[in-house]
């Protein structure tokens, strides 16, 4: 019986070890580009927007307003203050994407997570994909547009009928690392839009609200 069960301790190992390995985007198969529904449907952000904010890392909740806004120099900004005015952090993106932290709190003025802000940011503004050539993939009733940036990859995900865009995803060539939906409403102005980390226990939540000043 042991000597069974030793033999069948490597089998299993290595099935648990394909499992965990395996791709989480092994399900795509290539398809023909589509340049009319991508240019229709790829992400983007309206020029300006508030939004209810609530953050949760880690055990830990902030919440208070975000403003995105696009700049007449084209650079954008994405400010987190909460109810008392106190700026939590005001980080910027340049005409080709580079990235800025204007201001930042002592609490959150680390590498990792600035990372994580400037990462998140970047896809709810749909900066990955502002070049195009993306490259399309096909899996049941979903259409994968994707683009390589850096060691990354960043997925647009869309209807099969390209009525809809369903979420924006981004990782590596073989594991999701985070999500955004939109489950209200679509761009270039979500109503709702939830920012999903897999890899670790952090959630954004983001709710627009109207103010007299945000005319486009």
């Amino acid at each position: 019986m042991v000597q069974s069960t030793m033999r069948f301790l490597p089998f299993s190992l290595s099935c648990l070890l394909a499992v965990a390995c395996a791709s989480e985007y092994r399900q795509l198969m290539p398809a023909e580009a589509d340049a009319d529904c991508a240019s229709r449907i790829v992400p983007r952000h309206t020029n300006l927007a508030w939004y209810n904010a609530s953050i949760d890392v880690a055990g830990h909740h902030i919440s208070g307003l975000i403003l995105i806004k696009h700049l007449p120099d084209s650079t954008w900004r994405v400010v987190f203050t909460n109810e008392a005015g106190l700026t939590f952090f005001d980080i910027g993106y340049s005409v080709d994407g580079k990235f800025r932290t204007h201001t930042i709190i002592k609490q959150l003025d680390r590498k990792a997570v600035i990372s994580i802000l400037r990462k998140d940011f970047e896809l709810v503004i749909g900066i990955p994909f502002r070049n195009g050539g993306y490259s399309r993939f096909v899996a049941g009733d979903e259409v994968y547009y994707r683009v390589k940036q850096n060691n990354e990859i960043a997925y647009f995900i869309t209807s099969k009928d390209c009525a809809s865009l369903r979420r924006v995803e981004s990782g590596s060539a073989r594991k999701r690392l985070v999500s955004i939906t939109m489950p209200s409403t679509g761009y270039p102005a979500p109503a709702r839009i939830e920012v999903k980390h897999h890899t670790f226990n952090m959630h954004i939540g983001l709710t627009r609200i109207q103010k007299n000043d945000s005319a486009e």
